[in-house]
């Protein structure tokens, strides 16, 4: 009972308070959320049944050049409903993430209305993870307004959707708007390798009803209200994603024009990643430019990962908080925490080119290394992050740049697409009248908040360096070799 009554008095001290000191988005953020989709989202999270009620208002304006006849929403927890479809029952994974035998996660949709009329859906795949939604005519420019509602009914998964325990990790649970591309919506599977989230900037508002015994941690910056509902709002983002836990502790700190949360269950360890998030945020803004949002989060979550990124938000592997892996938590961070430029800040096709952001961040996190703890630290981790990588006997013709339905395992894809991805970025440093940190941050300004092509990639960098790189690129991410 002491030992509780401490826990609480600290807790207290570090939880934050509701609206205290807010930091108003820039002026890029709302230049930047000026037209685009806005998502409200009410949730409703029933611990009894390990669901979570979701009803969401999209305001969407044609912004494609073309009528449309039909919105595709990507369903990603469906992908859950059976063994054979879930990505979380890849064999390298499946222990680990269904500790307790294979558990079932679908979506149950209530109601599709457009412009205040039921209209017809249906899915598009096997899986039910692409959900289409017959409109009248909507012309380019023409704005309309879809309201949906579910229920999602959660796996008792250790991943980045699902529950373990008292604490609720919800990645891509909530329905957004595919990316449309050359005349048609994307259909990507939800592969078990990678990451296939692909979608543009939206504007989200978000309000969470849950049990007075929970703490939420999520990418909107929720602020508790006297009615008892969470509140928050994120602008100019790709995604939102929330973890909710009765075990959470927090620590808050401000780096720059940003408020850090860390969640963990122990409040030494939430401490520890805090300091670790300041530390990447104040290296990466010197770099890349100024991180864009006015609040930053980190929750520590049961998965077999690292981390994982969300605009605004990282999940981290609870097992990296050990005070033995401390230094290991803060590669996981620094990783982490540059994808907030690279696949946040500037969006990338992460199916197809998943070195775009992978490989990228990865790099930021070697110069991370070097910028904090000098020469000799980046030189022994590039040892092992990327000259071993590129001594690696990978079997197949797999490249950093073959998409991520190629990979069958999470080893072959870390190797190739991080470690020989970075590679590239290392050699550009070389070549590149200003380093690739230069051009990276060039890239960013010029590209914020936008959805970049490869073949704009390779533009820009020939723009940038006034030389034609296609064939060192070519060689590095197209390429199949081995000893």
């Amino acid at each position: 009972m002491l030992f509780a009554l401490l826990f609480l008095a600290a807790a207290l001290f570090w939880l934050p308070r509701a609206k205290e000191e807010p930091i108003a988005p820039s002026a890029a953020l709302l230049s930047a959320a000026e037209g685009l989709t806005d998502y409200q989202v009410a949730l409703r999270l029933n611990d009894q049944e390990h669901s979570l009620t979701i009803s969401q208002t999209i305001g969407y304006t044609n912004h494609t050049g073309e009528p449309l006849q039909s919105l595709v929403l990507r369903t990603w927890l469906n992908a859950f409903e059976t063994e054979e479809s879930s990505p979380a029952a890849l064999a390298e994974i499946y222990e680990d993430c269904y500790y307790d035998g294979f558990s079932s996660g679908f979506l149950v949709i209530y109601d599709v209305i457009w412009n205040g009329e039921r209209v017809e859906h249906r899915y598009l795949d096997e899986e039910k993870t692409a959900l289409s939604i017959a409109i009248p005519a909507l012309a380019p420019g023409e704005r309309g307004t879809l309201e949906l509602r579910t229920v999602s009914f959660l796996p008792k998964c250790a991943y980045r959707t699902g529950y373990v325990d008292d604490t609720y990790q919800l990645g891509n649970v909530i329905p957004l708007l595919s990316i449309y591309e050359n005349g048609a919506w994307r259909l990507d599977p939800y592969s078990p390798v990678g990451d296939p989230f692909l979608s543009e900037c939206a504007n989200f508002s978000l309000v969470l009803h849950m049990p007075e015994c929970y703490v939420p941690a999520c990418s909107a910056n929720l602020q508790k209200e006297k009615d008892g509902a969470w509140r928050g709002e994120m602008l100019a983002a790709r995604d939102v994603a929330l973890c909710i836990s009765r075990e959470y502790q927090v620590a808050k700190g401000r780096q720059g024009d940003t408020w850090i949360y860390s969640y963990a269950d122990t409040l030494d360890g939430a401490k520890r990643a805090l300091n670790d998030a300041k530390k990447a945020l104040e290296t990466f803004s010197a770099l890349y430019g100024d991180y864009p949002y006015p609040a930053y989060t980190l929750c520590s979550v049961d998965f077999p990962f690292g981390g994982m990124e969300y605009p605004g938000l990282c999940m981290v592997g609870e097992g990296y908080y050990l005070e033995s892996r401390k230094d290991t938590l803060e590669l996981v961070i620094a990783h982490e925490t540059a994808h907030q430029w690279f696949y946040g800040l500037v969006g990338s096709d992460q199916v197809k080119n998943s070195w775009q952001d992978e490989a990228l961040s990865e790099y930021a996190m070697l110069r991370y290394v070097e910028k904090r703890y000098g020469q000799g630290s980046f030189e022994n981790l590039r040892y092992y992050r990327v000259d071993a990588p590129m001594q690696e006997l990978i079997p197949g013709s797999l490249t950093p740049g073959s998409p991520i339905d190629y990979f069958s395992g999470f080893s072959d894809y870390s190797s190739v697409v991080y470690g020989r991805g970075a590679a590239l970025l290392l050699a550009l440093d070389e070549i590149l009248p200003k380093g690739t940190d230069a051009f990276l941050r060039a890239y960013t300004e010029k590209f914020a908040f936008s959805y970049v092509t490869r073949a704009e990639f390779e533009a820009f960098l020939q723009e940038h360096s006034g030389m034609d790189l296609s064939p060192l690129l070519l060689d590095y991410l197209d390429t199949a070799f081995s000893l």
